[in-house]
């Protein structure tokens, strides 16, 4: 049976693992070019679980 590009892996597009890997190691290389310059660097809250929403 013959697959379809929706079916097979591209080596083009990282799991969503090593999306967030290299997001992560992005946003520690801003903060410490920031840091450098004696710039603040915007942040995106973590999002909050229904579980911790409800608690605050």
């Amino acid at each position: 049976m013959v697959q379809t590009a929706k079916t097979q892996p591209s080596r083009l597009t990282p799991s969503p693992k090593a999306l967030q890997k290299a997001l992560e190691q992005s946003a520690k290389q801003a903060q410490r070019m920031a840091d450098a310059f004696g710039l603040v660097v915007p942040s995106i809250k973590p999002k909050q679980s229904s579980s911790t929403r409800n608690a605050a």
